[in-house]
């Protein structure tokens, strides 16, 4: 036997990418709510660096003495970041990304001709959304969910038309504080960014 083998589980541990699911976020008489339908389609193709979820939390240390030794600390600022390159035009999750823009669909043209647009420019407000990440772990059965309640487009994207490689678009968002989740129900004081929850037959 190896010497220094920890005890592990390996049904805990996972590798591979993700499904990114994305929905309007609304708001009616200060209770967030959420279409549930549309957190039932993935967005579609990602690119192969798939998915990627920080979270930050940085510190304010109290020092005293001498020398100065750590005697409290606690968290300013905690954040959640997501990330991840979308590989399929789809205009209405261009709106997501921007947190701007507008769709629109016209079938007033000559045959069975069908226009689809995406219109951006000259409105301030951020568009907010909802995602979901799912991966299905190694582990038979067991299913890791991603709940970011509320985000909003952390930058934009630039469209490449290259000529050896598939147009992808970088999709950047940041997670928003919400008290309410995708239900209406109101989120605890350490719930309010993202959930992580493991759908699991086994552990």
């Amino acid at each position: 036997m190896a010497l220094n083998k920890p005890s592990g589980n390996t049904n805990n541990i996972s590798f591979g990418p993700g499904k990114v699911y994305m929905g309007a976020w609304a708001q009616y008489s200060g209770v967030g709510v959420t279409d549930q339908e549309s957190l039932q389609t993935d967005i579609g193709y990602i690119g192969e660096d798939g998915v990627n979820v920080e979270l930050t939390s940085e510190k304010k240390n109290i020092v005293q003495g001498n020398p100065q030794l750590i005697e409290y600390s606690f968290c300013t600022t905690q954040a959640c970041s997501i990330n991840f390159t979308s590989i399929e035009w789809n205009f209405d999750r261009f709106v997501f990304a921007l947190g701007a823009g507008s769709t629109s669909t016209d079938n007033t043209g000559t045959g069975t001709m069908t226009t689809s647009s995406f219109n951006f420019g000259g409105n301030p407000l951020n568009t907010e959304c909802t995602i979901k990440i799912e991966h299905k772990m190694a582990a038979s059965g067991n299913t890791l969910l991603v709940k970011a309640w509320k985000c909003q487009s952390e930058a934009g994207f630039s469209i490449p038309f290259t000529a050896t490689e598939e147009h992808s678009f970088e999709f950047s968002f940041t997670v928003l504080g919400s008290d309410w989740d995708w239900y209406g129900v109101a989120l605890g004081p350490e719930e309010s960014l993202v959930r992580f929850e493991r759908l699991s037959t086994t552990l």
